[in-house]
Formats: structure tokens, sequence, C-alpha cells
């Protein structure tokens, strides 16, 4: 029973009763199989029934399609004979699962399927019923391959009764493969659209900044030209100091953080920048401006 295939212990399991004692606290259902943590769900579906609309609808919809279910099953051998067992069944590679049915007044069948261990025993009070824990993905399209048969399948029938119809189940997952078509494409492209990059001349830097500017890089003696622009990146607007620096790329790294850290007393509308002249920000720069420092000069 459940999805380790747990069975509640019982007297004649040893085949002696006389070297048995009865249990005096047997462990509760829910102390022994795992919570599915369907509590969310649970409640998306209490409000369904309450009321019917299309955001209850959403609601529900979104947390099923994530969640764990108890099902209860048969476990049949390659030879199609049901395996039977104390405690936890070996389950062979060659075995087949036959999930257990309900049916309705109209005579329709339904696979069933349960949000938690209370709910399973709402349905069969036998616990040597087996049940194996299956995902709303694995049991959709299991129903759906037995739609010749198979009306759909049904959560919670004694308490909630959701029912997906075989039409609700090849919406939801003909949108479940949309969804991961569209994340796959989206990994293969390099997890993000790429957000174009816009520079422009800056406006109303005085010239006494550019100055200062040039006066930290003559104490640079690594610098050999620098540029300054604006970039806009997104909706985001930042400074540009783009470096043509003759060195290595850690101390290229701490001469750029250096000069930026100095330019914040006389830039304070719009984040700082720095990179070097041979990257996409450093070919932007200098289309919109000759460089503002030139060592030597």
């Amino acid at each position: 029973m459940a999805d380790n295939h747990i069975k509640f212990p019982t007297p004649t399991d040893d085949g002696d009763n006389d070297k048995i004692a009865p249990e005096i606290n047997p462990p509760r259902p829910e102390d022994i199989f795992p919570d599915l943590g369907n509590a969310a769900l649970v409640d998306a579906m209490e409000a369904l029934n309450k009321e019917e609309n299309q955001a209850t609808q959403a609601a529900m919809i979104e947390k099923v399609i994530g969640a764990k279910f108890f099902a209860p099953v048969d476990v049949l051998d390659a030879d199609g004979n049901i395996l039977k067992g104390h405690g936890k069944v070996s389950i062979p590679k060659d075995a087949k699962f036959n999930f257990k049915l309900i049916q309705n007044a109209k005579g329709e069948q339904y696979f069933t399927v349960f949000t938690d261990i209370k709910e399973f025993l709402k349905w069969s009070k036998n616990p040597k019923v087996n049940t194996i824990v299956v995902v709303f993905p694995q049991i959709a399209q299991l129903a759906k391959e037995k739609s010749d048969a198979i009306s759909g399948f049904v959560i919670n029938p004694m308490s909630q009764n959701i029912i997906f119809s075989q039409d609700a189940i090849s919406n939801l997952l003909e949108a479940m493969r949309t969804i991961a078509e569209r994340e796959k494409a989206r990994r293969e492209s390099g997890g993000t659209q790429q957000v174009k990059l816009m520079f422009g001349k800056p406006q109303n830097i005085p010239e006494a900044v550019y100055g200062a500017f040039k006066k930290k890089l003559v104490k640079m003696p690594e610098v050999r030209e620098a540029y300054f622009c604006m970039l806009k990146q997104g909706e985001q607007e930042y400074y540009l100091f783009t470096l043509d620096i003759d060195a290595d790329n850690e101390t290229c790294k701490d001469i750029g953080n250096s000069l930026c850290e100095s330019a914040k007393l006389f830039l304070t509308k719009f984040p700082i920048m720095a990179a070097p002249v041979n990257s996409p920000f450093g070919e932007g720069a200098k289309k919109v401006d000759s460089p503002f420092y030139i060592k030597g000069e």
C-alpha cells in the first residue's frame, strides 16, 4: 500500500497468532505514508466547488499540474499474476500496474487518484490494496491512451470529486507541451532575449569634469585611450567609460573600478560602468565620439 507498497501489520503476518501480542498503539496511516504536499490543491478544489468561475478553475489547474497523487493499483508480474507480499513489495523490472477504476451512474469509468492517505481510506478500507505515487502528466497521459475505455480520471471521489474528462486532459497536455517547447527554445537561445544596446553623447557635462577625469587617467600609465558616452540597456541608462588598457585582465578591472569610483563625485544621475574597447560596449562607444583622453596628449 502507498508509494513504497507499505502494508499495515496484522497479527497473522508471521503465521503464528500465539506468538504475536496485539499492538497497543498501532500507527496512524498519516504517520506511515508520506505527505504529498497537496494542501494548497485541496484548498483550490474546495474553492472551485464553492464557486466555479474562470479564476477558481485557473487556480485549481495551476496546482493540479504540479501535484503528486496516491493511485490504487494491482501490481502484476510478467505472467499477469497479482503480486502479494508483506510490508514493502519488491517490484520486478517487467512488472505492470493495473490502475483501479471507479464507475459513475452512467457506467462511465475513470481512473481514481487521491491527494492524501486519508482521502484514499475514505474510498477503500482495505489495507492490502497497493498504491503508487503518480504525478499529473503520468495519470493524464495514461487516461488519454486508454480513451477508448476510460472517460478520464477523478481526484478524491469521496470528497471534492474533481473530474478531468478526456477533452480537459487533452487540452491540458497540449498546453503543457507548448510551455515545455517554449522553455526549451528559450534555453537553447541562450536563456534570455538579447536586449538592444543604445549609445549616445552625454549632455551638460562641464569641461571641468572631463579635466578631472584626465588628471585621474594621467596617473594610470596603462591607459592608452578613454571614451565616455551614455549607454541605454533596456530601460536602464548608464554613464559608460570604455578604456584601451595595456595590462592583464585583473589590472584592467582594478583601473576601471577606480575610475568609476572617482567619477561618482561628479556623476550622480545614473550608474557608472567601465568596459574595454574590444567589447560590444567599446564598439558602440567609439561610434558615438572620439576619445576624450589619449595618453601623452
